[in-house]
């Protein structure tokens, strides 16, 4: 009794931990977010919702694009098997009745594309080391992969229009895209 008593314990504390998709609220500074849709959560079944943005709109092509984003840890055994995923719902209507899609990247970093004779060091002077860091090179398109310290929508937002910024160096900054392994 004592054990069963202890497990259902743990299980309701495990769904109210911030983060959790049936919490509502967000790991990162316990900010309410709007419930997972299914296509989300069937996509990234387990995971801890660290930010939530609400009521982005944009202008493409003449048409105003509504859109909600979450960075989602996802789980796994090992922590190098955890990833940071920017999941994205947009609409053509604020209310998200109609017809919605979703956008998956990877919300800690970037792919940079240096001008031909650019090389990494040129790139690193311009970058602040506490925010950006050069980890990589993407073999097939020689784009660099770059890792971003704060990446709440917010501020992954912020990074690409700082980023995009460095035409002298760079031709292209763009997110990476994501697709779960199952």
């Amino acid at each position: 009794m004592l054990v069963r008593y202890a497990l259902e314990k743990k299980e309701t504390q495990t769904k109210e931990r911030p983060g959790n998709y049936e919490s509502l609220q967000c790991a990162s500074g316990g900010e309410p977010f709007h419930p997972l849709p299914e296509p989300i959560k069937e996509k990234i079944p387990y995971g801890i919702v660290v930010y939530f943005e609400n009521n982005q709109s944009t202008e493409d092509f003449n048409q105003t694009v509504f859109q909600r984003s979450w960075v989602i840890e996802s789980s796994g055994s090992f922590r190098s098997e955890r990833l940071f995923i920017l999941a994205q719902e947009q609409s053509s209507s604020a209310l998200f009745d109609g017809e919605c899609e979703y956008y998956f990247y990877r919300a800690s970093e970037v792919y940079l594309l240096p001008h031909p004779g650019v090389t990494k060091e040129e790139i690193e002077q311009k970058l602040d080391p506490e925010q950006y860091k050069i980890i990589g090179q993407h073999s097939k398109t020689g784009e660099w992969i770059l890792q971003i310290k704060d990446f709440s929508p917010t501020e992954l937002r912020s990074s690409l229009s700082g980023l995009s910024k460095l035409t002298r160096l760079i031709s292209g900054v763009q997110l990476i895209h994501w697709t779960p392994s199952r």
